[in-house]
């Protein structure tokens, strides 16, 4: 299950909201003041205004798990003068019941010269009992990243950021230039996230202001219809004319305006991260391992889920705001889907948190291969997946509550929730020469009741194409209870908290399933505690849902062997026939009905020959 980690990260890429004050708060720093330079130069003059201390809490479903203090200010480091944003943030909720707390302050540095350009972000975080820092600085032309957290530090060079000081500055030029409402704007971001700059791009459209009096100051606040690229979910934000946001919500997730010690006063910790953020579903699918084909109907969500060969979308009623999805159980395809060399430099490449390229990491990769690394070329790609997941499954503890930041903490430490297992698995798999990425979405469990938890995973490339690997359920080529929603994007899964539903409309599986209790208690069951229906062959998904791949996904089958543990001398053909249904007024057109649960019943469908669901 997905760790709390993604939540706080989410959070902390907030724009800062904001209560504000009339004065900085200057306490430990020098305030840098060159009056004439101010005229001369624009962006000393904006960060000169910009100046300020602001806050707010942090609620999740109108409960209270947090706050947020950003104070910014014009500091003195030796000669230079730099402007400072401090982003302090603090998470206090449950994780399966037992206390979390997630603590952690974030500095960035922006020279006052040209566009602003960053000179340095520092993040210390504190959870768990374990502090870990970050720190990434110019030095020179380019810019040093370095990760310490338990024993372990590792150090090395990354691109530079796209983004500066000035992207802000031209966001307060556009709220300070009287935009009408539905006017639009183009805001540039950037984060510092698992050993790179994210850059993001976030549309505003303009959507009206009102004047209000905080701490005695009246203020402009803008409102704006804020959404992400590639999203089409829409944020409401309210901001002053800096951008400085006074509040707005991700999801379930909003920050309010409040003064400083209202902010920081908690007073619950009834936001279980674990339980609250699940999500319902309509029917027992029993154990997920044995899901080979699941066809699910998903509202509550504004951007399009990725397609691959095991995950594809059947319909979408964008005006209804659902989209319907067939998962199918993954299966070594043989289209090829081959990586650009840029593609493959990004997933083998060691990060600060991913650090494949130490000794250690080496080292345990070659254990679990059972060989040098160099000889290890020569075992396939799948054999290869599943000897390193096995090892990363073996060597894990699962615990909610050991978090990590970096694949050798990982392997110092041996626990962890899905988090921390496709880490490490991620650094092992690029030791080894596999390019690997990270894998969030949603997985389905019954414990006892049908829900899909938030959960992460992985995918590695085996030179033709990519291969899922689970290494916290200790699978390679993972179940059809696996439902992708993005790579490595914690503020779409933060968006989408509290508000995904799930409807299963059809499920196929290995095991033999008792119909009685499968559905929901409201549903009726339509046979008796001793009837069983035997899930048989099912048809390829139709031509239109694969038209992007040379070939078919296979017919999904029962067992390997084709065992099903019918009655002696009952064949599953037999079996599938005694339960069907007989069809009404059928057409020559038709295939073999198919027994398979639709909705909360179990029905008898067909396929035509083109491949598309008779009704």
């Amino acid at each position: 299950m997905a760790s709390a980690t993604t939540l706080a990260l989410a959070l902390i890429s907030l724009p800062g909201c904001s209560s504000l004050s009339q004065k900085p708060d200057l306490s430990g720093e020098t305030l840098s003041v060159k009056a004439p330079e101010a005229v001369d130069n624009p962006m000393r003059k904006f960060a000169q205004n910009a100046q300020g201390t602001f806050a707010c809490g942090l609620y999740l479903d109108g409960k209270k798990v947090g706050y947020m203090v950003n104070s910014s200010k014009i500091i003195k480091r030796g000669d230079t003068d730099f402007f400072e944003q401090k982003i302090e943030t603090l998470i206090s909720a449950k994780k399966e019941g037992k206390p979390f707390l997630d603590k952690s302050m974030l500095t960035r540095l922006f020279n006052l010269d040209n566009q602003g350009e960053l000179f340095s972000i520092d993040l210390v975080s504190e959870r768990d009992g374990a502090t870990y820092t970050s720190n990434v600085m110019k030095q020179g032309n380019k810019y040093q990243a370095t990760n310490s957290g338990g024993k372990s530090t590792s150090s090395l060079s990354v691109e530079n950021p796209k983004t500066s000081l000035g992207d802000d500055k031209q966001l307060g030029d556009w709220l300070k230039s009287s935009p009408k409402p539905g006017d639009t704007f183009d805001h540039k971001t950037s984060d510092f996230r698992q050993g790179e700059f994210d850059e993001q791009v976030s549309h505003y459209k303009y959507v009206g202001l009102k004047k209000v009096v905080i701490n005695g100051v009246e203020t402009t606040v803008h409102k704006l219809d804020v959404r992400e690229e590639g999203d089409d979910d829409v944020t409401q934000y309210e901001c002053d004319n800096f951008g400085r946001m006074l509040g707005g919500t991700i999801g379930p997730i909003s920050f309010r305006l409040e003064d400083e010690s209202t902010a920081r006063k908690l007073d619950t910790q009834g936001v279980d991260l674990v339980t609250d953020s699940s999500v319902p579903t309509n029917v027992a699918m029993g154990d997920p391992k044995k899901l080979k084909q699941v066809l699910l109907k998903i509202t509550g969500i504004n951007y399009t889920l990725p397609d691959s060969h095991r995950q594809m979308q059947i319909a979408d009623g964008k005006k209804g705001g659902w989209t319907t999805i067939m998962v199918i159980r993954d299966f070594k395809s043989k289209d090829k889907e081959l990586l650009s060399k840029d593609d493959v430099q990004k997933y083998l490449k060691a990060t600060p948190t991913i650090q494949s390229d130490s000794k250690e990491i080496k080292d345990f990769a070659a254990k679990a291969l059972g060989q040098s690394l160099e000889s290890a070329r020569s075992i396939s790609g799948l054999k290869k997946a599943e000897l390193l997941q096995s090892a990363v499954y073996k060597l894990i503890s699962k615990d909610v509550n050991r978090n990590s930041t970096t694949a050798l903490e990982v392997l110092e430490r041996k626990a962890g929730d899905c988090t921390e297992h496709t880490l490490l698995f991620n650094a092992l798999a690029r030791a080894a020469g596999m390019p690997s990425r990270e894998v969030s979405g949603l997985m389905y469990t019954q414990s006892p009741k049908p829900q899909y938890y938030w959960h992460a995973w992985n995918e590695v490339h085996d030179g033709e194409r990519w291969i899922s690997v689970d290494p916290t359920w200790n699978e390679t080529l993972v179940d059809a209870g696996h439902l992708k929603i993005t790579y490595e994007n914690s503020m779409k899964i933060a968006s989408s908290f509290g508000k995904l539903k799930i409807e299963i409309i059809s499920f196929q599986t290995d095991a033999e399933i008792p119909t009685k209790g499968a559905f929901g208690a409201a549903q009726k069951p339509q046979t008796s505690d001793k009837d069983t229906v035997f899930m048989d062959k099912v048809p390829p998904p139709p031509a239109a849902l694969h038209s992007n791949l040379k070939e078919a996904p296979p017919p999904v089958n029962i067992g390997a062997d084709g065992s099903l543990g019918l009655p002696p001398g009952m064949s599953s053909e037999s079996a599938l026939n005694a339960a069907a249904k007989p069809m009404v007024k059928p057409r020559k057109d038709l295939g073999k009905p198919i027994e398979q649960f639709r909705g909360s019943q179990m029905k008898s469908i067909q396929f035509d020959k083109q491949g598309k669901l008779a009704e």
